[in-house]
């Protein structure tokens, strides 16, 4: 798991920036209120658990609903500042298999 947070929080709402960089993705986790999520530098990676892998360049947002498992990351071969807001708490599951993570993603 990775990503170094730079934190801004309020008393309800998460903000951080994640700087993650090439090859680095986070664990399968969830939320409670759901994640909103947008690469500022560099291209990320993300994917809804069951879904196909995604990629996005900056000022491109997603949101995952609450309790939707996903994982959110750099590329194999660039960094990805993300920035990253929610409420509530996360549940961290599982890594990312390689296996998962190495495919062709959709833009």
């Amino acid at each position: 798991m990775g990503g170094s947070p730079r934190r801004a929080d309020s008393e309800a709402v998460n903000t951080s920036r994640l700087l993650f960089p090439a090859g680095v993705r986070s664990n399968w986790h969830t939320h409670t209120w759901g994640q909103l999520l947008m690469v500022e530098e560099g291209e990320g990676r993300h994917q809804v658990r069951g879904g196909p892998v995604v990629a996005k360049g900056p000022g491109e947002p997603w949101f995952t609903a609450e309790g939707v498992e996903h994982w959110h990351g750099a590329a194999p071969d660039e960094d990805a500042l993300q920035l990253t807001i929610y409420e509530g708490s996360v549940e961290w599951l599982e890594p990312v298999q390689d296996e998962e993570y190495l495919v062709t993603p959709q833009r």
